[in-house]
């Protein structure tokens, strides 16, 4: 491993993409200038120690100490907002959620229960992130002014790299290219696609249907669209898919870059949820009976041509399925044939 390379990783990855290219040129050619013509690995490490820690040269780099947070303590920042604000939005959630679990009394359409429960989590997350950036900042702020860093790293075990950097550090570090990278945004979306897609096709009877309103009752459930039994025929290759979406998630968090074994699991799940999907769509009594004369009639018009109408707007779907799955299938493989 060519621990020049590595540094240089380890500072420009910190870095705003606009000044990376530059940075990294400037990096490259001050340490090569440091160097003699033939080196030696511990020679590398001393100029590379020279240097020190590539997170505050990073800070550095980008004037951070004319900001509130310094170099000394940025990295840190930033590492402990990334650990928090996460567990602040898990937290945050599940309460709310046990809570209109726990309070739900059955009265009213359970969409319109659902939709404020998001409603007011949305609106409490935005609140609780807002005192923990304000709290942490503070915290910060106070540490650093104060000359306590020190002390104050001793007691952040959940953070990790909080000994004294050495060059030996960079041995550890696996460069990932940009595009190889599987962003913790992505595998949050992913986790929370897997639970709206279980409760939705468990509770599609009670969730995906037609519903009347009035100013007195509110949004009321008139009845489901899909015939659950249909559904539910295919509880095994669901359950199948659901499983197997959770377990690549994880394995996707733990990798965090796109590898050969990664873009193959991924292409299995995507072609076995695909046929899944084709076939469930397929089912001639997938649609609830009373549904189409209902829309019929509201729509003014005949139940063959509502019939018609929703069969050709599966086929759209089945359609859209197959091109956007083989596209990411295609686009996975790519990216995990990137080299580092």
């Amino acid at each position: 491993m060519n621990l020049i390379d590595v540094y240089i990783y380890e500072v420009t990855r910190r870095l705003p993409k606009k000044i990376r290219d530059d940075i990294r040129l400037e990096l490259k050619s001050k340490i090569e200038d440091s160097l003699p013509d033939t080196y030696s690995e511990l020679e590398v490490k001393d100029v590379l120690l020279k240097l020190g820690d590539p997170a505050e040269l990073a800070a550095s780099y980008q004037d951070i100490s004319n900001h509130l947070i310094g170099p000394l303590v940025y990295d840190t920042y930033i590492r402990t907002i990334k650990l928090v604000i996460p567990w602040a939005i898990f937290i945050t959630t599940l309460v709310q959620i046990i809570e209109s679990i726990v309070f739900y009394t059955g009265e009213g359409a359970l969409l319109s229960t659902i939709i404020k429960t998001i409603s007011i989590t949305i609106a409490t997350i935005i609140s609780v992130l807002f005192h923990v950036l304000f709290w942490v900042t503070i915290a910060f702020i106070v540490i650093e002014r104060t000359g306590n860093f020190d002390n104050f790293k001793v007691h952040m075990p959940f953070l990790k790299d909080q000994q004294q950097w050495t060059p030996d550090d960079l041995k550890k570090v696996k460069i990932i290219a940009n595009d190889k990278n599987i962003p913790l945004n992505d595998i949050v979306f992913s986790f929370l696609g897997i639970a709206i897609f279980s409760v939705v096709y468990f509770k599609a009877n009670h969730l995906i249907g037609i519903y009347t309103s009035d100013e007195r009752t509110g949004l009321k459930f008139v009845m489901p669209i899909f015939n659950q039994n249909t559904l539910l025929s295919y509880e095994p290759f669901i359950l199948f898919c659901i499983v197997l979406s959770i377990g690549l998630t994880f394995y996707k968090w733990k990798v965090r870059q796109w590898t050969i074994p990664l873009a193959v699991i991924n292409a299995f799940l995507q072609v076995v949820t695909t046929i899944v999907f084709i076939l469930m769509a397929r089912q001639p009594d997938l649609i609830h009976g009373p549904a189409i004369p209902y829309i019929a009639a509201i729509m003014e018009t005949t139940a063959s041509k509502v019939a018609f109408s929703i069969d050709r707007i599966l086929l759209v779907i089945i359609a859209i399925s197959i091109v956007a799955n083989s596209i990411d299938i295609v686009n996975r493989f790519k990216k995990a044939k990137i080299k580092p």
